[in-house]
């Protein structure tokens, strides 16, 4: 298992305020540095997020999910 690509997106969480997360893309999982720990994410493919591991919330899980995707909308 290698990496794919190593990327930084930001998003704003519910009641916070614009963050910068490091994201590692690895096959099907992204995994995100949040400064307060590590989660796993995977892209559902419906607009939605799966959280492998990890502390955070599904709505916060959606959110940086989303900027994952715009990240590689953008830059595609």
């Amino acid at each position: 298992m290698g990496v794919e690509s190593q990327i930084v997106i930001t998003a704003t969480l519910a009641g916070g305020s614009e963050l910068h997360y490091n994201v590692t893309h690895l096959d099907e999982t992204f995994v995100v540095e949040t400064g307060n720990g590590t989660i796993t994410l995977i892209n559902n493919g419906d607009n939605s997020w799966s959280i492998v591991n990890g502390d955070i919330s599904q709505e916060s899980a959606n959110i940086i999910g989303q900027a994952i995707e715009d990240h590689y909308r953008k830059n595609s």
